[in-house]
């Protein structure tokens, strides 16, 4: 009976302790849940402190995603999809990608190539025939190694933008790019392999092959192959060729200097050619997207892993981009791929950092400047670190006052400011040479010359400052002073060709 008793009391103990040990358990686990859901709360109010500030000092005007481990913590839109609409933004509003195209271009490339269609070493007359240039490859081509020319230089140069006969307005498509490459045949800028150059018109090429490959336009393979099978209902490749219907489109514009007036920024002859920009997508579509690339739905993950890898160039040195991605590492050492996008109006970025599976997206459509900084501290607040607002650019602030009270009130309250509040407004250099190029370009020479002057003022050792300083006194038609500024920029950087350049047009004249 006795050993019953001890028997019994031994499991009365073993159950005991383990009820304890399974609260402490069910403690512990409610306090890591409890902290994670503080810690992402707390982090979606920084965001929203920052992307609010931002907008409130017309530095945002956008949607904003951000993921954390696979998961949203914030995500917002603020401003206007069209500046004389004035309607609001929404999360589901559909802005031009521009550059942020060039990963799905490369994704219908490596669905190509997975399906035995081509290959990344294929030369690209193989698919393209007509196009002058020999030895270059699709790998090439995805990872900016070819060599070729602009190709918006090239329209520029040899495009007739209106109809015959006509005002009205022509748009140019993929194939007009391919016939001017293989009309006028200019000059690729170095061999194949030798040296990694941006390229637009490489992935434009890259669009036409798939055209050629698949048989299929370029928009209905994507919508096909990649949007469909997402789910990203509201992602297409536009064009104003065919001007698909968007519910939410997003128009781009830009802010006058002095914020006194807007400007469309959204149309351009160019808007009909695709592959290294073209489509329209929301926030929500490309967080499916990028959660997507951590899945085999579209290609398997061998192929993914190559698409990340920095290209090796011909003397086996390595640059850091892969098929549509930048390349990089975050401060703890691990991987992330990235990619930024601008044109007409609109500014995008998509950031992700691959082991950790985090994400934000910035979709913009206001011209803005700002974007670099406010990626900065997204990134702070994303990694616990101490973050601020960017600063806003005193260019605008002294713009709006010269406007309304003159130039010696904006002269003094760049003194004013520059030392009562230095903290809250950007006095790089660059910011007194925009605001003296605004006056300059308008032909207000006197008020450009003193902006100009200001600014070597504040940066004598800075050559660039001469340069500008010379150039406004050349077009007000002051030689000897024109060339004593130059001759100081040269002083300051003698690899300044353009001052060189000014030197020996105003010496001859």
């Amino acid at each position: 009976y006795e050993r019953k008793i001890k028997n019994t009391e031994k499991v009365m103990n073993q159950h005991n302790s383990f009820l304890k040990h399974l609260r402490f358990l069910i403690l512990f686990f409610i306090l890591v849940v409890t902290a994670s859901v503080s810690l992402s709360q707390t982090k979606a109010q920084k965001l929203d402190n920052l992307i609010t500030t931002c907008y409130e000092n017309g530095q945002f005007n956008g949607a904003l995603l951000v993921a954390e481990h696979g998961n949203i913590i914030y995500q917002k839109a603020l401003g206007v999809v069209d500046y004389k609409t004035k309607e609001p933004l929404r999360l589901d509003s559909q802005f031009r990608l521009a550059s942020v195209s060039k990963q799905f271009t490369a994704m219908a490339i490596m669905i190509l190539k997975e399906a035995g269609k081509l290959s990344y070493e294929d030369d690209i007359r193989k698919h393209i025939p007509e196009l002058p240039y020999g030895f270059i490859t699709i790998r090439n081509l995805l990872n900016h190694t070819s060599g070729l020319p602009d190709y918006v230089t090239m329209f520029n140069k040899h495009w007739e933008k209106t109809q015959e006969n006509s005002s009205a307005k022509k748009v140019a498509a993929n194939n007009d790019a391919i016939e001017l490459l293989a009309k006028h045949k200019p000059t690729v800028h170095f061999a194949p392999g030798d040296r990694w150059e941006y390229s637009n018109t490489g992935y434009v090429i890259l669009a036409s092959i798939v055209e050629r490959v698949s048989g299929e336009e370029f928009d209905n393979f994507l919508k096909l192959h990649v949007f469909s099978p997402l789910k990203m209902t509201r992602t297409l490749v536009y064009s104003p060729i065919h001007d698909q219907q968007m519910e939410d489109r997003v128009y781009g514009y830009r802010l006058a200097l002095d914020g006194s007036s807007t400007t469309p920024n959204d149309h351009h002859y160019l808007n009909g050619i695709a592959g290294d920009g073209g489509i329209y997508s929301t926030i929500g579509d490309l967080f499916k997207w990028d959660q997507a690339l951590y899945t085999e739905k579209l290609v398997n993950r061998s192929t993914l892993e190559e698409a990340f890898q920095p290209v090796t160039l011909n003397n086996d040195s390595t640059h850091n981009y892969g098929f549509g991605w930048g390349i990089g590492e975050t401060k703890a050492g691990k991987k992330r791929v990235s990619h930024s996008g601008g044109w007409v109006g609109f500014r995008t970025y998509i950031h992700r950092e691959i082991e950790d599976r985090n994400t934000f997206i910035i979709l913009t459509n206001h011209s803005s400047s700002y974007l670099n900084s406010i990626r900065q501290e997204i990134l702070n607040i994303l990694h616990d670190r101490e973050y601020t607002i960017p600063k806003i650019s005193i260019a605008g602030i002294l713009a709006k006052t010269l406007r309304n009270e003159g130039l010696d009130r904006a002269i003094h309250q760049y003194h004013h400011l520059k030392v009562e509040e230095i903290d809250k407004y950007n006095f790089a250099e660059r910011e007194l040479n925009t605001l003296g190029y605004h006056y300059l370009q308008n032909n207000s020479f006197d008020i450009a010359i003193t902006i100009f002057k200001l600014n070597v003022e504040v940066y004598p050792e800075a050559y660039n400052v001469y340069d500008s300083l010379g150039e406004a006194y050349m077009k007000a038609g002051k030689q000897e002073l024109a060339i004593e500024n130059y001759q100081k920029s040269v002083e300051l950087n003698p690899d300044n060709t353009n001052a060189v350049d000014m030197l020996k047009k105003l010496k001859v004249e």
